[in-house]
């Protein structure tokens, strides 16, 4: 016979074993409540992220559109004065670098390749892209490469020269032909070479994108027999080891306005009131 005592005590051990066991049952099925609570959550989050991560991948393309295909954006949003300047150099001022890095690597290679006997196919082929691409005859002979005409046409035309001609000539950014043809330096066309569609300003040329409008002005201030004068100025300046930029080149530009040199003058002045504003979004 068991006495009071140690049945208390047993009683009391086993009451302390009930507990324990209680509060472990209890604590293991609150962790899993909080795990699916959680997991709720994250489901519930993959639904809006979803739509998120739709939405970003939009402005993805969007952004790559407008970085590549998209016409200029409409600019006359912003204020005039500084809200529209910036606005416009940013919208111009990669396409313009991007350019000119483009070319400064090709122009790298022609001299790299200039005292080489031993040219691979690819390297010919280049050099005959190079050719085409800057109107120079060349018969394929790597030992007659025109290499005069191909380092002054193969070079740069300085950024920020660019970028103000491309303010002067479009307001910019807010012309209609600028917003209609992507065309920002008043590039005009033959009746055999337009290409302008409805909507589109006739006698100037349309260009899919500002990417390519900003490329054809620069090939065709490189390639044009009206700006060779340029051309000859920027190779002495090459020559002379001095540096090619838009304070010593913006003067050198003759004929492309029929204002003559208060063109020049008037690029000339709204390049030094501006210079701040595209050293500040120039890449």
């Amino acid at each position: 016979m068991i006495s009071t005592p140690i049945r208390r005590f047993g009683a009391a051990i086993l009451m302390l074993l009930t507990f324990s066991f209680s509060a472990g049952v209890l604590a293991s099925k609150h962790e899993p409540k909080s795990h699916t609570a959680h997991a709720v959550k994250t489901k519930s989050k993959p639904h809006s992220s979803k739509v998120s991560g739709k939405k970003q991948a939009s402005s993805k393309k969007e952004y790559s559109r407008n970085s590549e295909l998209a016409s200029l954006p409409d600019l006359r949003k912003y204020p005039s004065g500084t809200p529209r300047k910036k606005a416009f150099l940013r919208t111009v001022m990669p396409y313009i670098t991007s350019q000119n890095a483009a070319i400064t690597a090709d122009r790298n290679w022609l001299v790299s390749k200039q005292y080489e006997k031993r040219w691979s196919p690819s390297e010919r082929t280049r050099l005959k892209a190079l050719t085409q691409r800057y109107k120079i005859a060349w018969n394929g002979n790597t030992r007659h490469v025109p290499w005069n005409q191909l380092m002054e046409k193969v070079d740069i035309i300085p950024t920020n020269m660019v970028a103000t001609m491309a303010a002067a000539e479009s307001g910019w950014g807010t012309s209609k032909l600028a917003r209609s043809n992507n065309n920002l330096f008043g590039m005009k066309c033959g009746a055999r070479h337009c290409n302008s569609g409805t909507g589109k300003v006739k006698g100037y040329q349309h260009y899919t994108s500002v990417k390519e409008g900003v490329n054809a002005y620069v090939i065709n201030l490189n390639t044009h027999p009206a700006y060779k004068s340029f051309r000859k100025s920027r190779a002495q300046l090459r020559k002379a080891d001095q540096a090619v930029t838009a304070s010593n080149m913006i003067h050198k530009l003759k004929g492309y306005s029929t204002r003559g040199n208060s063109y020049n003058n008037y690029l000339f002045a709204m390049y030094q009131s501006n210079q701040r504003l595209m050293a500040g979004t120039e890449l």
